[in-house]
């Protein structure tokens, strides 16, 4: 279980970067030592409890509120919000493939499915147990066919037709940056930064989503 209470995290949900680059170099690793320091980290979270701030920032709509939020994966998610005065502003809830949503601004409940939500907004092939890995800087790499090994950082690269999944790690395997492309042209790109140390693995405080437009929406 990994307790983690400093996580600034995005939605659904959910977070990041632009870090200095990384003084150390990735001495004596070889493409299969790396996974497995990479597999570790997606083994070890398996529960998280985490407090700290969203802030929504966009050409239409700007706002900061408190966030807690309640993670088990691979398919369990628990979102609260509230004003920086503690006033509850509602929560979403995910079990498995079902989502609901209480509004208690506007004082209503919406509820579905996440697949079928995925589908018509999000235009992405993801399932949310990949979203969730994305978002906790945790992503599942065994099957990684396509890589790149540098003595500045390790990079892997999905393709699932005219979609596209990169993902950047520094030269402490850490997740830089995970980026998804449609049709040769960015989708949108999660940025994390600030990483702390929480019991065997580091963990990122900060995580950023940008959209096509290099927009930082979410932080």
């Amino acid at each position: 279980m990994v307790k983690y209470k400093v996580l600034s995290l995005i939605t659904i949900a959910i977070l990041l970067i632009s870090c200095a680059p990384s003084k150390k170099v990735l001495t004596d690793l070889n493409f299969e030592t790396a996974l497995g320091k990479l597999n570790f980290r997606d083994r070890y979270v398996k529960l998280i409890t985490a407090k700290g701030s969203i802030t929504i920032d966009s050409p239409e709509f700007s706002s900061s509120a408190s966030l807690r939020v309640n993670l088990k994966r691979p398919d369990t998610l628990m979102l609260k919000f509230e004003t920086v005065f503690g006033i509850n502003l509602g929560e979403v809830k995910i079990y498995g493939d079902s989502f609901e949503l209480v509004d208690r601004f506007n004082d209503r409940t919406l509820s579905g499915r996440v697949s079928e939500y995925l589908r018509r907004y999000f235009e992405f092939n993801l399932k949310f147990d990949e979203i969730v890995d994305i978002l906790i800087a945790s992503p599942r790499v065994s099957n990684a066919e396509m890589y790149n090994l540098a003595d500045y950082g390790f990079s892997i690269y999905e393709r699932r037709g005219d979609e596209e999944i990169t993902l950047n790690f520094n030269s402490d395997l850490e997740l830089e940056s995970c980026t998804l492309s449609k049709g040769g042209d960015k989708f949108f790109e999660v940025r994390y930064s600030r990483y702390v140390k929480v019991g065997e693995i580091t963990l990122p405080k900060v995580i950023r989503i940008y959209d096509r437009h290099g927009r930082g929406d979410l932080s």
